[in-house]
């Protein structure tokens, strides 16, 4: 079983972005965040086509770190329901892994 995972989440700017990824590093939560901005997402909200600029996250960590990180996340985070995509990294350089390891609690 994967002791790894990748995780998806949006924000609507990068200053809340950054917010979440230094909170996520202090608490070692996560051991990298990647913070891509300029992502346009199209999306259905209560019965209506909405279309926003955000910024995209990838969280990388542990699986059993998960559930730490989006309780961190929903505290700061604006939107009611933010994407949380939780994916399983089934391989990868084992020295990057470690790394991600030794990085998180």
């Amino acid at each position: 079983m994967p002791e790894h995972c990748l995780i998806l989440c949006t924000s609507p700017n990068q200053e809340i972005a950054r917010i979440i990824a230094a909170k996520a590093l202090e608490k070692k939560l996560a051991a990298c965040i990647n913070l891509i901005p300029g992502l346009e997402s199209w999306y259905v909200w209560q019965g209506q086509v909405q279309q926003d600029a955000e910024v995209q996250m990838l969280f990388k960590t542990q699986k059993n770190l998960a559930d730490a990180l989006y309780k961190l996340v929903l505290s700061l985070h604006p939107y009611d329901v933010p994407e949380w995509l939780v994916l399983d990294i089934a391989g990868g350089g084992q020295d990057y892994l470690n790394w991600i390891t030794s990085c998180t609690k």
